[in-house]
């Protein structure tokens, strides 16, 4: 099966899984969950140094007319992109006649642009981003839901610095390399999402190629929506249980102080007021 690839990234807690589920609802388009290539990709690096030093060893012990040189590192690239297409087709749904596009998602593509551009030149690359408050609340709500140890350690306002600094240092490296892939990047801010999906939904389809019908459209809306996700809840409605907790884009101001708003601003080193976020 033909098809061509992209990649969805975004900072945790910051709107993949919705986004990827109003993509893979369209009948043209797989995006379905992480396929974790980049731990892939470092075990397969490791592998391939350790076969290096393997045949280094039999070259000096056994045979030294041995022809088996180490492997390039254009043969590991190759192997990656190989793993990462036949991942990609594991979830191409059959049931799915027009099938044209497939994507994974996962945060970690954000740190790691620039690598799939290389393995993949012609492939697209969605970046969704959100507020960094609003991350820090949808992240420390699911690692309580998640019985993190680490909180316990950490506590509330170490734990919004931490995250302060990993969503700016993850935002600005993907908007950066963003720059470099020109046209074959797409940015779009979870609260634009959220306030009116059927004009980013559009936007996000034609930059894919695929049909943006006002018919497909409210499909992907209908099929992704909250209420959906949730099991019946209305946005506003909190269920602390679930992975789809509230559906609020601006909750965060429930939950910070003044002093922890202006902390989480001052750790995300202005990224907040270049984004055009309101304080």
């Amino acid at each position: 099966m033909k098809f061509e690839p992209f990649f969805l990234t975004g900072a945790p807690k910051s709107g993949t899984t919705w986004l990827g589920k109003l993509l893979d609802a369209h009948p043209q388009i797989n995006c379905r969950g992480e396929a974790c290539v980049h731990h892939f990709g470092l075990q397969l690096v490791q592998a391939c140094k350790s076969y290096g030093e393997l045949l280094e060893k039999r070259r000096a012990s056994v045979s030294e007319d041995n022809a088996f040189p180490p492997l390039k590192w254009a043969d590991v690239l190759a192997m990656l992109r190989t793993f990462i297409e036949l991942r990609l087709a594991a979830i191409a749904d059959p049931g799915k006649p027009a099938l044209r596009f497939v994507g994974e998602k996962d945060p970690e593509h954000g740190m790691h642009l620039q690598s799939l551009d290389q393995l993949f030149p012609d492939a697209k690359f969605i970046h969704i981003i959100r507020d960094g408050r609003a991350v820090f609340i949808s992240a420390w709500h699911h690692n309580v839901r998640s019985r993190d140890e680490n909180l316990g350690k950490l506590g509330f306002d170490d734990f919004l610095e931490i995250t302060a600094r990993e969503w700016s240092d993850r935002v600005r490296r993907a908007r950066a390399a963003g720059l470099r892939l020109g046209g074959r990047y797409l940015e779009i801010r979870y609260e634009d999402l959220a306030a009116d999906p059927g004009s980013w939904m559009k936007r996000t389809l034609d930059f894919l190629g695929a049909s943006s019908s006002p018919e497909v459209l409210q499909a992907c809306i209908d099929a992704a929506s909250f209420e959906k996700l949730s099991k019946g809840r209305k946005p506003g409605e909190e269920d602390a249980a679930s992975f789809f907790r509230k559906g609020v884009p601006d909750d965060w101001r429930n939950h910070l102080s003044a002093s922890q708003i202006q902390r989480f601003g001052a750790h995300a080193g202005g990224l907040l007021e270049e984004l055009g976020y309101p304080g």
